[in-house]
């Protein structure tokens, strides 16, 4: 597991994650409601990856920081439907810290994450694998998803996406969330507006392209021939030059998240 989160390139799914969680309604409901990734970008990516990267290389004391912090956040996600939409199957509600939620929530970064490492890094061996996927459970059940409910091995797991990416259903709140993910142009700093604007086209073919057909029809981003070969592109791009890249280099982003952590924790400073 280490060995994938510490890559840089693993991230490049992100946004393909967070495109399947909002494909569930009661995720889509809670962002659309309450999440900050619009008017704050920058501290909502940011607790994100605390939250990855601390429960994948932080000690003990530090993954409980991290935890309840998490907790906190998401004890304001929480909103009962009423009768009428209980009737319907209860798609007025939604909660923050349900398990199934969560686990679907964990899934997405599990398998956005080994994606585009194997993509560009090259297939794991099967006991790797295993031994990957078994270790991604700390991200669940840091959570609160009990440990029984993460599906047991890889075969169970690919059971368990296919029947889920069967129920997933693209919402109108979906949609227009999906349009401030995909467009990101509100409240970025300079710096990172630019770097948006010059590498935001190439991240959208790869959401677009890593979407299960009928997902990505839903939300209105269909597979086109030139999504195909900008995709194609970044692919073959990311696999010849990445790999030779410095470790320090592919390492940046965990190690400097890491040490904001650490160093936010000592100083009392708001993760």
């Amino acid at each position: 597991m280490r060995a994938i989160v510490a890559e840089m390139c693993s991230f490049n799914t992100a946004k393909t994650s967070v495109m399947l969680q909002l494909a569930s309604p009661g995720v889509a409901r809670g962002v659309h409601a309450h999440s900050s990734f619009t008017l704050r970008p920058v501290e909502r990516a940011r607790r994100s990856l605390f939250y990855i990267y601390v429960m994948t290389f932080g000690t003990p004391a530090e993954r409980r920081r991290v935890t309840d912090a998490t907790y906190r956040a998401h004890m304001r996600v929480k909103q009962k439907g009423g009768e009428k939409e209980k009737q319907g199957g209860g798609r007025g509600a939604y909660d923050a810290d349900d398990e199934d939620l969560q686990l679907w929530v964990v899934a997405t970064l599990y398998w956005g994450l080994v994606v585009w490492y194997e993509e560009v890094m090259g297939r794991l061996d099967d006991h790797t694998s295993d031994q990957a996927y078994r270790e991604f459970s700390v991200l669940a059940t840091g959570l609160r998803v009990p440990p029984e409910k993460w599906p047991e091995d890889c075969a169970a797991f690919a059971r368990y996406w296919r029947e889920t990416v069967a129920r997933l259903e693209v919402t109108c709140e979906a949609r227009e969330v999906s349009v401030d993910l995909l467009w990101p142009t509100k409240n970025l700093p300079w710096g990172l507006w630019l770097v948006t604007k010059l590498t935001g086209p190439m991240h959208r073919f790869t959401t677009i392209e890593l979407l299960p057909e009928r997902v990505r029809n839903d939300f209105g981003y269909p597979s086109t021939r030139y999504t195909r070969w900008m995709y194609w592109l970044k692919t073959a791009v990311d696999r010849t030059v990445y790999p030779r890249l410095p470790l320090s280099l592919r390492h940046f982003v965990m190690k400097y998240h890491m040490a904001d952590f650490r160093k936010r924790i000592a100083t009392g400073t708001k993760l």
